[in-house]
């Protein structure tokens, strides 16, 4: 890939999906504009090392699923129960069975601090993951999908004043995003809880620090 930037056909170039040692050994070759990864109050293993080597070597995280593919929004419980026949989440383990029951559970605590804040679970989740950028120094350019355009307008939502960008209910109350929780201060404290079943690479175990 650096080849192709030197031949001037690319001008910057990315990674997805890669470990923290990964993204050194990328960086030492040439220089790593961005990293593409799921990262959510719902998923948070890139905590584990990655978003750190991206502080540090100055690379932007691009987030993904930052909505914990629209489980975060409160949309659905059951994926196999609710969702169309064709959707791909009716196969997640994360989102069917005993396991979307107990992650349900989980997003009491951000539904308590939407109705606090006047906004929906999912711009509090979005808000959560921008929020990263001032508390762990790097960029961070979430990417929320979406079919509807009322949910363009809710997402954008999240972030009112754009020279605020804690959105509503991140400002303050998530005063340490760190291990000890998934949003802390008077906002959602979630340390200690435990993603039910895997959802991907490295998840499902538990994750004193994790809800997506």
């Amino acid at each position: 890939m650096a080849e192709l930037v030197a031949e001037g056909k690319v001008k910057h170039l990315g990674l997805s999906e890669v470990t923290g040692s990964e993204l050194r050994a990328a960086q030492a070759v040439h220089p790593i504009a961005a990293l593409q990864s799921e990262w959510s109050l719902f998923s948070r293993d890139i905590e584990e090392g990655v978003v750190q080597a991206a502080a540090e070597l100055g690379v932007g995280v691009v987030p993904y699923s930052p909505l914990g593919r629209g489980f975060l929004t409160g949309a659905f419980v059951h994926a196999d129960k609710e969702l169309g026949a064709d959707d791909f989440r009716r196969q997640q383990p994360r989102f069917t069975g005993d396991n979307a029951a107990a992650n349900a559970a989980l997003l009491e605590p951000v539904r308590a601090v939407a109705d606090a804040h006047g906004a929906t679970p999912g711009q509090i989740a979005l808000a959560w993951v921008q929020q990263q950028a001032t508390a762990r120094g790097l960029a961070v350019v979430p990417i929320p999908g979406t079919r509807k355009r009322s949910r363009i307008e809710e997402n954008t939502g999240a972030y009112p004043d754009p020279a605020d960008r804690t959105g509503p209910g991140a400002a303050g109350a998530d005063r340490r995003a760190g291990r000890g929780g998934a949003v802390r201060g008077h906002v959602v404290h979630l340390g200690g809880t435990r993603v039910a079943g895997p959802a991907g690479r490295g998840r499902g175990r538990p994750a004193p620090s994790r809800a997506r």
